[in-house]
């Protein structure tokens, strides 16, 4: 019996049926557009970002002024003389006058007018001369018990008058004995004793020193605290 093979026509090669060119297309992979990084533009940015930055610091330092100045390294007490070793270099941006750090003399040896705490910008107005005796100058010593003393405190530079109270004896003459014997005296030093009592020495003319030591020993004089 003899088999007779066909070749079906209808067959291609590979064995699938011909759809004499109607059959559904093969899919074919579609690969999506690459989405490429735009270096150039982004360093371009970044570039002008800094360049802004940069620009609005300099402008910022250039409108702000910083110059050295003297502080304070540690406190020192109203009275107290001011030493080299209180001072300290600071750079900052202020329209205050202040003491350059070039003229340090100008604080140096002189006393403080008021308690200054450490980190205080030094000026001018924050220290005087302490007192130094000229020709004609004397000093006289006063101890004093509390409210003979303005409760204030006083401390060497102050100006002070030195008044007689009602306390004082009787005038046989009958002259006023509620005076002022000296006025704009500047304290020299002032001592702590017991009790709240105070030992101030005073400076002020040759003259009126004597006249207020003369006044001492009645035990009624007042200094007044007045505006240097």
């Amino acid at each position: 019996m003899t088999t007779t093979t066909k070749t079906n026509a209808a067959f291609g090669r590979s064995g699938s049926p011909s759809t004499n060119g109607h059959g559904s297309p093969g899919r074919s992979a579609v690969a999506p557009p690459n989405r490429r990084v735009r270096v150039p533009e982004l360093a371009i940015g970044v570039l002008v970002l800094v360049a802004f930055a940069l620009g609005a610091l300099l402008w910022h330092l250039s409108t702000t002024s910083k110059s050295a100045a003297l502080v304070l390294a540690s406190g020192v007490s109203r009275g107290e003389v001011v030493e080299a070793t209180d001072l300290r270099t600071a750079y900052i941006s202020t329209d205050e006058q202040l003491v350059r750090v070039t003229d340090p003399a100008s604080v140096v040896g002189k006393v403080a007018l008021n308690d200054l705490s450490a980190g205080t910008l030094m000026t001018p107005a924050a220290v005087a001369d302490a007192s130094v005796l000229e020709p004609g100058d004397g000093v006289v010593g006063l101890a004093l018990d509390p409210g003979q003393y303005p409760a204030l405190g006083l401390a060497p530079g102050d100006r002070v008058n030195v008044v007689r109270s009602g306390d004082a004896p009787v005038d046989p003459n009958g002259a006023d004995v509620n005076q002022v014997l000296a006025r704009g005296a500047t304290v020299f030093e002032v001592e702590e004793l017991a009790s709240d009592r105070k030992l101030v020495s005073i400076r002020l003319s040759e003259a009126d020193a004597e006249t207020v030591a003369a006044a001492a020993g009645s035990g009624a004089l007042r200094l007044v605290l007045v505006a240097s």
